[in-house]
């Protein structure tokens, strides 16, 4: 309507001899071509930001799609490195002598553990296996491990695996271990090691003579077990044999030792797994010279 005013207003200022009626005809063709023109000017602006919308709508879905697919070739990339890494492992395994079967019923009953349970069940699985992990972290990384409290558990599975020997130091700081279930138990896993043909030697150690009367029922036990056990006396020992480590110790086939260790009271005992060669060898000459020192000693002192 505005234009089609403005039309008319216009051809008055043109031609004021026309007739009213051309002038209206005349209003009426302008503006009817001006609102064609635009709505045409309408028509493109809008089909130009369909065709921009699309134009971006068709880069953001390229973009996705190229996104999508380098997140998937990562996925399948990734995918493919663990099954290479566990096969690289296994091969490892059954190369290195290791029971890859056991490693495969570990992996699935750990899987099943971490969907099925929960709770402390789910918590203890996940801490032994951190555990596990750690010691092996630690052995082939630094050649040792070490723990708080005696981990007696530990020192029973080390002695099922020996094959050839045990050489044990017994102190004064553990007598009172050989009274306990766990004393009878380890002594029957050794028992059952002498059986297999491993041979064992103790060397018990008091500060004084009058500690041997103590130890009376524990050698007879020993003894009866097929061990080699002696008693050494600190106090009537020559300097040059004195002076020295006296820890408790337990080198098995000479390839590895396990040792506790305690405060100046005896109190607060750790334990260490060491198998770096130089430290077993270490140990094993000093228990040596120990024994040796025995065998200097009265009868009823000697190992046998």
């Amino acid at each position: 309507m505005a234009v089609g005013t403005g039309t008319y207003v216009i051809t008055n200022l043109v031609d004021q001899s026309e007739e009213e009626l051309w002038q209206i005809a005349l209003a009426v063709l302008i503006g009817g071509a001006t609102l064609i023109v635009q709505y045409m000017v309408d028509f493109e602006q809008r089909l130009g930001s369909v065709e921009t919308g699309q134009r971006q709508n068709r880069r953001e879905l390229g973009e996705s799609l190229t996104a999508r697919h380098d997140e998937m070739k990562e996925l399948v990339d990734q995918g493919f490195r663990r099954v290479s890494e566990v096969t690289e492992l296994f091969s490892r395994l059954d190369a290195s002598g290791m029971p890859s079967d056991e490693i495969s019923r570990l992996v699935r009953s750990a899987a099943h553990v971490g969907s099925q349970s929960r709770g402390i069940v789910k918590e203890f699985a996940r801490a032994e296996i951190t555990r596990v992990a750690s010691m092996m972290t630690a052995l082939t990384s630094w050649g040792s491990a070490d723990w708080e409290g005696e981990n007696n558990d530990l020192l029973i599975a080390l002695t099922r695996c020996v094959r050839e020997s045990i050489y044990a130091t017994s102190s004064f700081v553990d007598l009172a271990f050989w009274k306990t279930a766990t004393a009878k138990h380890y002594l029957d896993v050794q028992r059952e090691a002498i059986r297999c043909g491993v041979k064992v030697r103790r060397l018990f150690i008091v500060q004084i003579r009058e500690e041997f009367d103590d130890l009376d029922e524990i050698l007879q036990e020993q003894r009866s077990a097929g061990i080699e056990a002696g008693v050494l006396v600190l106090s009537e020992l020559r300097s040059d044999i004195r002076v020295g480590e006296t820890l408790d110790v337990v080198i098995l086939d000479e390839e590895l030792y396990f040792e506790i260790k305690t405060d100046v009271q005896q109190l607060n005992p750790n334990a260490r797994l060491e198998a770096r060669a130089p430290h077993v060898t270490r140990r094993k000459e000093r228990f040596d010279k120990l024994w040796d020192a025995c065998g200097e000693g009265p009868p009823e002192l000697r190992g046998r």
